[in-house]
């Protein structure tokens, strides 16, 4: 829980699968039963049910055009703009919110930036006093004429009737026509002694795009709706409202369809140039036309019937399930290469085109599934972790094993009758000759086999060597979430660190805003979420009226960091006392995992007292910290006018508490006398004032004794200043002040140590820890358990397919060295494993024991009619075709990533890093390793 000024935030984090509805109603019927508890003036808390799925999609920002608009400065201060805007902030919420609300896809549009009204009543002072009354006697009979006394059913004969009571003040006439006694004869009404204002309330924060006044509204989508779709509908919705309504601008902003836009745009390219890369390759090493001509016919049948199983299972199309779409039709390509070698293997040996397309696909059959229930056996045990990462693996699991079902299936059916279709009408099959490049490959082939064997021992230390170096590599290379990529919307997080209005506090932003003259043209769009905000969903912005969140959208990459610099120079210059945090504006998908919790978290409570440590208390602390090393942020503090009533001096007049209260509330506009019922909604009835500076207020005002005495507020009052926390929190060790280190994993147990001894010195501190660490922990064991699982599953498989308990641990180490590549040219590239370059290293598992699993096999069928080292080098020369062309097919098809520019290819180029080191060194190790291997185990056997 989080406790700030006016306001507290308790966030109830649940086990992923618990019945979120339940505990909704569980947590409203525990609210219910407390309420007796709390004042009796404060509104009941509200209860929100916030999930992953709450992350907005677009802001949809409704603002006047220029010559309407209540913008920065004296516009904004004038009566008729604040109308305009309590208008515009109605329309709002009474009409554009629920004609988006009626879109299929949208589930809740979130506002925030409204205008709200409030009626003031601004009482005569000098009329009030001539009269004998006060404050307290107009809110009275404000009260006793704002009553609901709900309905009377009478009977007439044999009619009944409902009588109603119409007894509720509904506008402003209604108030300033109300009547009251005054004296024995005396009837007046409220306008006669105080002046009725309908105004907008006191602004606790609003919302400004590119400098003009705006309201936002956040649309979050329902939890099954298309995002493309959606951002369709909506830009569609857009320009119906701008036809609609000449008057108001529309901008769609923070739009975060742009990774799945993105995502499926690089799945097309990259079908694009798999599959013409996959027909040159094939060409050259087949010299026929016909059989890339085949696959190309395969891949869009299996891409539509993977559709169709998509649909059937309920699978949506989004990053995840394209990750396993990636790998499913990387293998129909893959092994329609196989099976088609291998047709033209037998048919090159004198097997008729049926026989050929029979014995062809029989041979690889089994070895092909294989290689498909390997890759289904990685995917499967991680459904089993807990948790959102689960629910995520189930779906790229389902994905996965669909997409490589279909390619089985393709495979054993599609290919050899396409095949024979294809070859039908060809008389007679003469065999081509092989080409100079496939002589120049079999010789060095041949070379590399001869090498190997002549030097084993040599041989096995470089691989040895390379198991250390996956090793090394597992520890040095960089980890992250999502890839660095182009950044163009800048987020500055701004406490200006001083008690300021929110007036000033827009007034400051619009003297940035001119200081980045400089960028005009380049900067898309800005916007700033200035002081408290309305969203009921948004737990990033829960903001004080000295905070303001600006986002800047701009084009290009270098701009982005342009600004950056220019921000920090402005505000190093105009505003020194300011904290501000730069960042680049997350994507759906960082929202999702990113997690703001620092490593450790120490959580300082006080031994002696219900209340938190004393700022001086912890600042001595924060001392003793930076003094070993520790460097965290102190909590931020604010200045706050504390006003004391004084009991003695109350005594000593003969005034009231509750009076002195009262009048406080009204000076300060905060005197709520109930709710005016409109027509639409509730306008809270406040008894107040003009604004004024705090001391002329306090100077000026005066209570009634009981004496009928008017005493003047200050004789009863003591004003002071003093610093305290901004916001403090608690949970189940009471309130306590965080302190947040961003420490490496391997420090924490010492720096922990560290920090309890500073918190045993003091001696009045009691100390927990809390952190990512801790829970990454967690994680990190039950992971184990399930990459063992897999392991365990993926070794069963293999010795099933091999009869062995042997020959499995060769494909499994082929996969380590796979892998290992991929870390390599990850590592030298400067790059870093992340979301995308682990999907890549997931495609060449694929691909990797693909290879490992048909040499295996046909070595162990080779073995049958041919020596031990007769085999390994037939097996190594049937093979090594078709593992050529699937690996060059894969490198040439991502070769142009590494090349291209934009955010698309900056999201590719680790997956194409990935898989192009693991392909590179993989088939380096399928020709030379798994041979060697392969020997050392059946070398005394002989055959």
């Amino acid at each position: 829980a989080e406790s700030r000024d006016g306001l507290a935030v308790i966030k109830l984090s649940f086990d992923y699968g618990t019945n979120i509805n339940l505990a909704y109603i569980e947590t409203n019927e525990k609210i219910d039963a407390l309420m007796g508890s709390l004042p009796r003036d404060m509104p009941r808390p509200k209860v929100i049910k916030a999930s992953a799925s709450d992350i907005p999609v677009f802001n949809l920002n409704v603002s006047y055009k220029s010559a309407n608009s209540p913008s920065s400065g004296e516009g904004r201060s004038g009566a008729k703009n604040e109308s305009n805007f309590l208008s515009l902030s109605e329309f709002c919420e009474n009409v554009l919110k629920r004609r988006l609300e009626q879109l299929d896809e949208v589930a809740l549009v979130d506002l925030s930036g409204l205008s709200l009204p409030e009626m003031v009543i601004i009482p005569d002072q000098g009329k009030l006093l001539s009269l004998g009354m006060n404050e307290q006697t107009l809110s009275q009979i404000l009260q006793r004429n704002n009553i609901e006394l709900g309905n009377l059913t009478v009977k007439d004969g044999q009619y009944q009737y409902n009588i109603r009571f119409n007894s509720v003040l509904r506008s402003k006439e209604d108030i300033e026509n109300v009547y009251f006694k005054v004296g024995e004869n005396r009837i007046l009404q409220i306008k006669e002694v105080a002046t009725v204002q309908l105004r907008p309330q006191k602004l606790r924060g609003f919302y400004t795009y590119n400098g003009k006044r705006a309201v936002v509204m956040s649309v979050i989508k329902q939890a099954d709706a298309q995002l493309l779709q959606l951002r369709k509908t909506l830009q569609s919705l857009s320009k119906e409202f701008e036809k609609d309504y000449p008057q108001l601008e529309f901008h769609i902003s923070q739009d975060q369809t742009e990774l799945l836009d993105l995502s499926i745009n690089n799945l097309i390219s990259n079908l694009l140039v798999g599959g013409f890369c996959a027909f040159v390759v094939i060409f050259f090493f087949l010299g026929d036309f016909k059989a890339p001509v085949l696959i190309g016919v395969t891949i869009p049948v299996s891409l539509i019937v993977t559709f169709l199983f998509f649909y059937l299972f309920g699978i949506s199309i989004n990053v995840v399930s394209l990750a396993g779409l990636v790998l499913g039709i990387g293998m129909v390509v893959d092994s329609a290469i196989i099976v088609i070698e291998n047709i033209e293997q037998f048919r090159e040996n004198g097997y008729t085109l049926d026989d050929a397309c029979i014995a062809g696909t029989n041979e690889v059959m089994m070895p092909l599934f294989t290689s498909i229930l390997t890759n289904s056996a990685v995917f499967l045990p991680l459904v089993f972790i807990s948790g959102v990462a689960g629910a995520l693996f189930l779906d790229q699991a389902l994905s996965v094993s669909l997409a490589l079902g279909i390619s089985l299936l393709s495979s054993f059916t599609l290919i050899p009758v396409l095949y024979r279709l294809f070859y039908f009408h060809q008389k007679s099959y003469i065999p081509k000759p092989p080409s100079f490049f496939m002589r120049q490959v079999e010789k060095g082939y041949y070379w590399l086999m001869t090498f190997i064997f002549k030097r084993k021992v040599v041989s096995i230390g470089f691989f040895v060597s390379l198991i250390f170096l996956a090793i090394f590599l597992s520890f040095s290379i960089p980890k992250q979430g999502m890839p660095d990529i182009s950044r163009t919307e800048l987020e500055a997080k701004i406490d200006w660190n001083e008690a300021i209005t929110v007036e000033e506090n827009e007034a400051r932003i619009s003297k940035i805003n001119k200081g980045l003259s400089n960028f005009e043209g380049k900067l898309l769009y800005t916007s700033a979420f200035i002081g408290q905000q309305q969203f009921l969903l948004n737990r990033e912005l829960q903001q004080n009226f000295n905070e303001t969140l600006l986002s800047i959208k701009v084009g290009d990459n270098q701009t982005f960091f342009d600004l950056q610099a220019k921000l920090q120079t402005l505000f190093k210059q105009d505003f020194p006392k300011a904290n501000v945090s730069f960042s680049a504006a997350k994507n759906i998908f960082e929202q999702l995992f990113n997690t703001t919790q620092a490593p450790l978290v120490a959580r300082f409570t006080n031994n002696q007292e219900a209340e938190v440590p004393t700022p001086a208390r912890m600042e001595n602390v924060y001392q003793n910290l930076s003094k070993k090393g520790l460097y965290t942020e102190f909590p931020s503090l604010q200045s706050r006018l504390q006003i004391e009533i004084l009991k003695e001096k109350l005594l000593l007049y003969e005034v009231e508490y509750e009076r002195v209260f009262t009048t406080l509330k009204t000076l300060f506009n905060e005197n709520n006398l109930g709710n005016l019922k409109a027509e639409q909604r509730y306008i809270p009835i406040v008894l107040g004032g003009e604004e004024q500076e705090i001391n002329t207020l306090l100077q000026k005002a005066t209570v009634q004794n009981s004496k009928g005495q008017n005493i003047y507020l200050t004789h009863l009052i003591r004003v002071s200043t003093q610093q305290d926390y901004k916001s403090f929190f608690s949970a189940s060790e009471g309130d306590f002040i965080p302190f947040s280190f961003d420490i490496d994993a391997e420090k924490i147990a010492e720096s922990q140590a560290v920090i309890q001894k500073i918190a045993q010195e003091d001696g009045n501190l009691s100390l927990t820890f809390s952190g990512s660490y801790f829970r990454n922990l967690a994680f990190i064991k039950e992971l184990t358990v399930v990459i063992l699982v897999a392991i365990g599953l993926l070794f069963f498989i293999l010795a099933a397919q091999f009869e062995s308990l042997l020959q499995p641990f060769i494909v499994m180490i082929a996969v380590v060295f796979g892998l290992t590549g991929s870390m390599l040219m990850l590592f030298l590239a400067g790059n870093s494993l992340n979301v995308m370059s682990a999907i890549g290293m997931v495609v060449l598992i694929g691909i990797v024991d693909n290879d490992s699993i048909l040499k295996i096999d046909t070595m162990n069928k080779s073995r049958e009619t041919h020596s031990l080292m007769e085999a390994i080098k037939l097996a190594g020369k049937r093979r090594l075709k078709a593992q050529l062309m699937t690996s060059l097919t894969t490198i040439l098809g991502l070769t142009p990533t590494l090349f291209s520019s934009g955010l698309g290819a900056e999201l590719q180029i680790p997956l194409a890093l990935s898989v192009i080191g693991g392909m590179l060194l993989g088939t380096l190790i399928s020709v030379s390793f798994i041979p060697l291997m392969y020997w050392f185990m059946y070398r005394k056997k002989g055959v």
